[in-house]
């Protein structure tokens, strides 16, 4: 069973979004306060630190992996700094236990100097007692719900407006409270999203809501698209797929504001000739390719190469956890993303797999 105090446990000087994004991490995250002391863990964390000894809240990181441990060093440092760091391979490891190694990313939170450690792909050394559904998981997506419902009814009057505008805008409001009810819906408390739901639909169905939607928070940016109309049909989750989108588009518009001449391309192509293997099914599959390109200033060089990490941001008040979910949504499709970034041109590319019979 996981320590029940770790259960009630809320960061301290951190954002409402901040809480919500930290809560529903796959991996395990580990709040930290300016003096090394744990106040936060999510239910991941909760899982993975079950049976390390009494309560956690309040007691010093030292005291529970070690003074010498290699995760104190990682939060000293980044409690030293104003910016994320992450480290390969660290181990879990303190008095009486050893929990394995993990990919871990520090970043601040919040104000005061609180940071979160996330432990991606814990290999554990031991098998961890796992859990039934989160409560706080669960609460949040049923406080969630009750504003949606809210939004719903007002864009439902607003539709009845003679103007056709009007109505299209509230019923593309009422399309998108419908797909984040069906997102709160289907939320695993211990991993995320669920597994995708597969179903085939026309990769551009999901391109274009992306399209309505940043077009309507971000009007002085030029949306442009290339389709290639030949395209076969693709099989994934229509709802998450136009999230991840929709967060590499977002990050795209918000790079060109203030800019006068500021675009967004959204391109689509089967590529010949471009094969990877799958992970699920050991066989190489062809694959079709979404760009979503912008004329923005570029990615930072320093940040270029990490842009997928978590608390990876050069926005003013950014989480960097946009494209780390778009990320973890694509790798659960069998697909890519790649990002390339210069001063003027910023592209990423999804990959995503298509069956060999349905080839153009």
């Amino acid at each position: 069973m996981s320590d029940p105090a770790i259960k009630s446990l809320k960061p301290r000087a951190s954002s409402p979004d901040a809480e919500r994004w930290l809560e529903a991490l796959p991996a395990p995250v580990i709040g930290i306060d300016a003096g090394e002391r744990v106040r936060f863990v999510n239910a991941a964390a909760a899982d993975l630190l079950a049976g390390v000894g009494r309560g956690l809240l309040g007691r010093r990181l030292d005291e529970i992996f070690g003074p010498d441990a290699p995760l104190l060093a990682l939060a000293r440092h980044a409690l030293a700094g104003a910016s994320g760091v992450a480290e390969t391979d660290v181990a879990l490891v303190g008095p009486g236990f050893a929990l394995g190694r993990a990919t871990v990313a520090a970043g601040p939170v919040g104000d005061n100097g609180y940071i979160a450690l996330v432990l991606s792909n814990p290999q554990r050394s031991r098998t961890a007692p796992q859990t039934g559904p989160n409560a706080a998981a669960r609460t949040l997506a049923h406080e969630v719900r009750n504003p949606l419902a809210g939004i719903r009814a007002a864009a439902q009057l607003i539709s009845r407006d003679d103007n056709p505008d009007t109505a299209a805008l509230a019923k593309l409001i009422v399309d998108e409270v419908d797909r984040m009810r069906r997102l709160t819906d289907r939320i695993d408390p211990l991993g995320s999203f669920e597994p995708p739901k597969f179903e085939a639909f026309n990769i551009h169905e999901a391109l274009e809501r992306v399209r309505k939607l940043v077009g309507s928070s971000a009007p002085d940016v030029m949306i442009r698209e290339r389709y290639d109309p030949s395209l076969p049909m693709v099989r994934g989750d229509l709802d998450q797929l136009i999230q991840a989108f929709l967060n590499i588009a977002k990050n795209a518009a918000e790079a060109l504001a203030g800019q006068q001449d500021g675009e967004i391309a959204f391109i689509t192509s089967y590529r010949p000739g471009v094969k990877f293997r799958s992970a699920a099914t050991g066989a190489a599959r062809p694959q079709l390719e979404v760009l979503i390109v912008d004329n923005g200033p570029g990615l930072h060089p320093a940040v270029v190469d990490r842009v997928f990490d978590a608390f990876i941001s050069t926005k003013q008040g950014g989480m960097g956890l946009g494209l780390t979910v778009a990320a973890d949504i694509i790798a659960r499709h069998d697909g890519r993303i790649e990002v390339d970034s210069t001063p003027g041109r910023t592209a990423f590319r999804v990959l995503l797999p298509i069956d060999a019979d349905e080839v153009p």
